[in-house]
């Protein structure tokens, strides 16, 4: 895979840098608002140590975005299409978005399987070129994933039968 530059007319795309900024001044926020809270030890964590580490996270994500400046976004794709259009972007967005409000609407009354199992199937199917039997097939294989793990080997607090079967 080759890595390309996104120029227009020669220039360096320059659409990352606000984009890098915002990370940066969310993250910036967001480590303010923690600043009081307790970050612990990786053995004893505190209620800011998930806070502050995620604040850290948004702050390099937004400085990495900022030095590659779009470097790894090829104007044409591996399969051989043009990037999305404007439209195809908002399909995405808007995709991606239902599905994390999905989720957490149905979290509580359906439980964690079937909740990570609707989220997973409706952002699926944000990308064009989506497979509807390899869609079900990851969100089944997620959604036992994430009960096993978060339910099971944590001991989360989170339900995973139906409301009507607890």
């Amino acid at each position: 895979m080759s890595l390309q530059v996104n120029t227009t007319n020669g220039r360096r795309d320059a659409t990352h840098v606000p984009l890098g900024i915002f990370l940066i001044a969310i993250g910036l926020a967001a480590l303010w608002v923690a600043r009081d809270y307790d970050t612990g030890t990786f053995t004893s964590m505190g209620p800011g140590f998930f806070p502050k580490g995620i604040s850290g996270c948004m702050i390099l994500m937004g400085v990495l975005v900022i030095l590659f400046r779009g470097k790894d976004l090829p104007e044409v794709e591996e399969d051989g299409q043009e990037a999305p259009t404007a439209i195809a972007r908002l399909r995405i967005i808007g995709l991606v978005t239902a599905s994390i409000l999905v989720f957490a609407a149905t979290l509580s009354p359906l439980g964690l399987p079937v909740a990570t199992f609707f989220m997973v199937t409706i952002a699926g199917f944000s990308h064009r070129g989506s497979q509807p039997l390899t869609i079900l097939a990851t969100a089944i294989a997620l959604a036992a994933f994430a009960t096993a793990l978060f339910a099971w080997l944590l001991g989360l607090q989170i339900p995973v039968l139906p409301e009507v079967l607890r």
